[in-house]
């Protein structure tokens, strides 16, 4: 990817693509026929950075464009896992809700720059690891693909038939710091 990768702030909220401005499947226990997604989403980054700090990323083509969004944060502020049968997120991870990345620009490793970056940023906090939910269907929802997980050096962590658990380790431990880059550097896919 020649773009960059923005921290999600509440001033460029609004240029992230559209179609996760209008998603808050994960923030939600449940939606309201009524909602109004993106006055829920902005509600929840707004919380989100003033308790927890930064919690999402924007992928910017060449012109500045949105291409692609990541949005991440403590398991706690996902009600939605709470349904799922793996959804126990390890007490020493952050959960990935969202890695999108808009059709014409899949296949060109902007979900992996995405997946790194924020990788890179919880070494930086002190967080040992990164899980996400995998669809193994690929239904086309808001549980991120299980194979794109694997092509990003997730692992399943727990397992379950439709919708497993996976897991990137940040580093493998504490004193490690200076392996950290090493340690999140995957490769192009």
């Amino acid at each position: 990817m020649s773009g960059q990768i923005h921290d999600v702030t509440l001033e460029n909220l609004a240029g992230s693509p559209r179609e996760v401005l209008g998603a808050v499947f994960w923030e939600l226990a449940d939606e309201p026929e009524d909602l109004d997604a993106r006055f829920h989403k902005e509600e929840w980054f707004s919380s989100t950075l003033l308790e927890w700090g930064a919690c999402g990323k924007l992928a910017l083509d060449e012109e500045g464009d949105p291409i692609g969004f990541a949005q991440y944060a403590p398991p706690s502020l996902f009600p939605r896992l709470e349904r799922y049968p793996a959804g126990r997120v390890s007490p020493d991870a952050v959960y990935l809700a969202y890695c999108y990345v808009s059709p014409a620009h899949r296949g060109r490793a902007v979900g992996s720059d995405l997946v790194r970056s924020v990788a890179r940023e919880l070494v930086d906090r002190g967080y040992r690891a990164l899980e996400a939910l995998g669809e193994t269907d690929s239904s086309g929802g808001w549980v991120l693909p299980a194979a794109f997980l694997a092509r990003n050096r997730f692992a399943i962590v727990r397992d379950d038939p439709a919708a497993p658990l996976w897991r990137l380790e940040l580093l493998q431990a504490p004193a490690m710091a200076e392996e950290a880059s090493a340690a999140v550097t995957l490769p192009p896919t």
